[in-house]
């Protein structure tokens, strides 16, 4: 949409513009790998270097003529109208793929360099590679690969042993997930803002009793901590991504909340809660023993 926003600020009509000239110097592909250019949107299959984008009867040895610049047609291509939606609707991406087995880009990245898998189609870009996958190729590596399917019925299961893997390489997910359940409302949602208060709050704490505010990598000194901005860049990196990416949370930026799965909501029930609040403190005690505790 934005593309052809863009390519409509041209096209529209005034007493002292006669052309637009349209430098598409490649596709734009957007997060489900759409294919947008000129040919696609005007339905010319014929690429003519300064070509009139609407003509679709050159013949080689015409001449251009845009502006004043001249240019003689010495060959004509056909290219592939069609979008990726259009032949690829269905397909995965490596990055749907990641989502729909639970594992990280770069497993799946792995994987296809040591050929566990193989791309059901692959589109090179200079040194890199767009990977797609057909749904049927996606169950034929689920089955080869022994990798359980996950869904709406299996969301809490699934988000249980999420937390229980304990995975703190920082501390990040523990005060993060105390602050959603303390601020997530009827509908399962969280104000960003409040949901940063209380976790800027955690380690502004650590800092004015005297404590490490964590591990040597972390950057949360007092200074960063005044910055909302950086933090909540570093929060929705990390540690929201990890949960968003297993498709428990999701955030919008346009209504400022962060929304658990409204499957795996439906399912929590105060004793759920409970449990997610026990475990987060009993892990940050853990996880702060040796660094002056909670």
């Amino acid at each position: 949409m934005l593309y052809l926003q863009q390519i409509g600020r041209g096209l529209r009509k005034t007493d002292t513009k006669k052309n637009i000239i349209v430098i598409d110097v490649v596709d734009e592909y957007g997060a489900m790998i759409k294919a947008c250019n000129m040919h696609t949107i005007f339905a010319n299959s014929y690429y003519v270097p300064f070509g009139d984008i609407i003509k679709t009867d050159y013949t080689p040895g015409d001449m251009v003529v845009i502006d004043g610049l001249k240019e003689r047609i010495e060959r004509i291509m056909e290219v592939d109208i069609n979008s990726f939606e259009e032949k690829y609707g269905d397909y995965l991406s490596q990055e749907q793929v990641a989502r729909e087995y639970f594992v990280s880009t770069g497993t799946v990245t792995s994987w296809v360099k040591k050929k566990k898998i193989v791309p059901s189609v692959e589109y090179r870009f200079g040194n890199k590679s767009i990977y797609l996958f057909s749904p049927d190729d996606v169950e034929k590596y689920r089955k080869e690969l022994n990798i359980k399917e996950h869904n709406d019925s299996t969301i809490k299961e699934d988000f249980f042993e999420f937390l229980e893997e304990r995975d703190y390489s920082l501390s990040y997910k523990m005060p993060f997930l105390l602050a959603i359940v303390k601020h997530i409302d009827a509908i399962g949602d969280a104000k960003i803002e409040d949901v940063l208060d209380d976790y800027i709050a955690f380690y502004q704490d650590r800092l004015a009793r005297g404590l490490q505010v964590d591990r040597s990598t972390c950057p949360y000194d007092e200074k960063m901590l005044k910055d909302r901005k950086a933090v909540q860049r570093n929060m929705l990196t990390n540690p929201f991504e990890k949960f968003e990416r297993k498709r428990f949370l999701y955030y919008s930026k346009d209504l400022s909340v962060i929304s658990m799965n409204h499957a795996l909501f439906g399912q929590m029930k105060e004793e759920d809660w409970e449990r997610v609040r026990r475990q987060m403190r009993e892990d940050l005690r853990k996880y702060y023993d040796g660094m002056g505790g909670v």
